[in-house]
């Protein structure tokens, strides 16, 4: 099912390979539609463009001069905040698609039962 769709807008073969990948694991467990689709491609997008901003923050480093005028000052390069902001909605994105260590926990009914010779009665 995973060849009839393509990336798109997606120009990174790491991106790629990324779309490709979670649409192989929907796959397995019989969820990938038209709708988990569009997010795939959501999050290769957003691999995209924090490999961009990684390049960016080699390039430029953590920090850069800035120039306004005769004043000069060294300021964070905004690409790493936006790097970090760019990962979190990755992992909502896979939170929603279910692709994360977490949600592959299945939840147990029994809640364990404390006995009476437990070591935390003593105190």
């Amino acid at each position: 099912m995973s060849g009839e769709y393509k990336p798109k807008n997606i120009r990174l073969k790491a991106a790629k390979e990324v779309f490709y990948t979670l649409a192989a694991e929907l796959e397995k467990v019989d969820k990938f539609n038209d709708k988990t689709y569009l997010i795939i491609n959501n999050f290769a997008l957003l691999e995209q463009m924090k490999l961009d901003l990684i390049a960016d923050i080699r390039k430029r480093g953590v920090v850069e001069l800035f120039k306004n005028g005769s004043q000069e000052m060294m300021r964070d390069n905004k690409s790493v905040d936006k790097v970090m902001k760019t990962i979190e909605q990755q992992r909502r994105l896979l939170a929603e698609l279910r692709l994360t260590p977490a949600s592959e926990r299945e939840i147990v009914g029994v809640v364990a039962t404390v006995e009476e010779s437990d070591e935390f009665q003593k105190y």
